[in-house]
C-alpha cells in the first residue's frame, strides 16, 4: 500500500514597488492607514488555527495508519495469553449412535457479514465438495514425508480434520468441504468430518491436542527466496476461546516466513461426532483476536445444531 506524500507549499509574496510622486508646489495630506479592526484579527486568527489543525490531524491519522499497518505485518507480533486449551468439552454430547450425518457441516456456512471481519469480502466458487479421510490423505501424507515432515505432525498440511499419516490416514470417515473465502492474500475455509461415535470424535481431538505440543517446529525440505535450502515452519498453541459446554476446541498457528500467507491460524471445533476445521490464512493483516472472535461465532452456532440422529 503506497501512501501519498503531502506537500505543503509556500507560495511567494509578489513585492511591488510603488513610485515616488512627482514634486509638486503644493504638499499633498497623506491619506490615513486602513486600520484593521479586532474582528479582523480574530477570523485571521481562527484561519491560522484551523489551517494548523487540520495539519497537525492529518500527520496523526497518517502516523497511526502507518504505525497500525506496520504492526499487523510485523514478524513479532505477539500471540495471545490466555488459559490454556482444554480437548475435551466440560459436557459432551453423546447420542445412543451417531448426532450428526455429515450434511451437518454444510450447516456451518458463514455470510460475507461473518468474514468481513477478516477483511475478506470474496467468496472463492465451486470448492465444496464429498469425499472421505482414506481418499485425500494418504497423498498428502506422501507428500509431507517426502519434504522432511515428521510422522507425528502430520497433521500440519491438511485442510480437514485428519491426520495424513498413520492409521487415522486410512479412515473411511466422511469429510465435507464446506466453503472458502478469500481476498487477497487473506484467505479462510471450512472443513467438517463425521465420526462414528463422540467417542472416537473426542479421542481425535486429545490425540490432536497432543500432537499440537509435540511440534514446536518443522525443518522442510524447501528452498527460500533467501537462498537456503530448507523452510522452518513453527507450530504455537492457540490460548484457549470461549466456546459453549457442549463444544471442544483445538487451535494452534503455524508460522513461515514473513509474507503472503506467512501465518495460518487453525482451529478444530468438536461437537457430539462432528468435527469442524476452521482456518484462516494470512499475511499478518488478519490478527489472532479477529481469528478468536470469528472461531467463536461458529463454536456457537455448532452448539446450536440439531442431532440429526438418535
Amino acid at each position: 500500500m503506497h501512501l501519498s506524500a503531502i506537500a505543503i507549499v509556500r507560495l511567494p509574496h509578489t513585492l511591488c514597488a510603488q513610485g515616488e510622486d512627482e514634486m509638486s508646489e503644493t504638499t499633498a495630506t497623506p491619506k490615513p492607514r486602513m486600520r484593521l479592526g479586532l474582528g479582523w484579527w480574530v477570523l485571521i486568527a481562527v484561519g491560522v488555527l484551523a489551517v494548523l489543525s487540520f495539519l497537525a490531524v492529518a500527520g496523526l491519522g497518517i502516523f497511526a495508519f502507518v504505525n497500525h499497518s506496520l504492526r499487523e505485518t510485523s514478524p513479532d507480533q505477539p500471540f495471545i495469553e490466555g488459559s490454556p486449551q482444554q480437548p475435551d468439552a466440560e459436557s459432551p454430547l453423546i447420542c445412543p449412535k451417531q448426532c450428526f450425518d455429515i450434511t451437518a457441516a454444510t450447516l456451518l456456512a458463514v455470510t460475507a457479514e461473518d468474514v468481513a471481519q477478516l477483511s475478506i469480502n470474496d467468496e472463492v466458487p465451486d470448492v465444496s465438495g464429498l469425499s472421505t479421510v482414506a481418499d485425500v490423505a494418504p497423498a498428502v501424507g506422501e507428500q509431507w514425508l517426502e519434504l522432511g515432515g515428521d510422522e507425528e505432525c502430520a497433521f500440519i498440511p491438511v485442510n480437514a480434520p485428519y491426520i495424513s499419516v498413520g492409521p487415522d490416514s486410512t479412515s473411511p470417515d466422511p469429510v465435507s468441504w464446506v466453503q472458502a473465502w478469500e481476498t487477497d492474500a487473506e484467505m479462510t475455509d471450512i472443513a467438517g468430518r463425521v465420526f462414528p461415535s463422540t467417542e472416537e470424535a473426542s479421542a481425535f481431538m486429545r490425540d490432536l491436542h497432543d500432537r499440537v505440543t509435540a511440534c514446536p517446529w518443522q525443518d522442510m525440505n524447501l528452498p527460500t527466496a533467501g537462498g537456503a535450502d530448507t523452510y522452518l515452519v513453527e507450530i504455537t498453541p492457540q490460548a484457549a476461546i470461549d466456546v459453549p459446554d457442549e463444544v471442544a476446541a483445538v487451535g494452534w498457528v503455524r508460522e513461515g516466513t514473513p509474507g503472503p500467507r506467512w501465518r495460518s491460524y487453525v482451529w478444530d471445533l468438536q461437537r457430539g461426532n462432528l468435527v469442524v476445521q476452521v482456518r484462516v490464512l494470512t499475511d499478518g493483516r488478519i490478527l489472532e483476536q479477529d481469528v478468536a472472535t470469528y472461531t467463536e461465532i461458529l463454536a456457537d452456532r455448532l452448539s446450536g445444531l440439531q442431532p440429526t440422529k438418535d
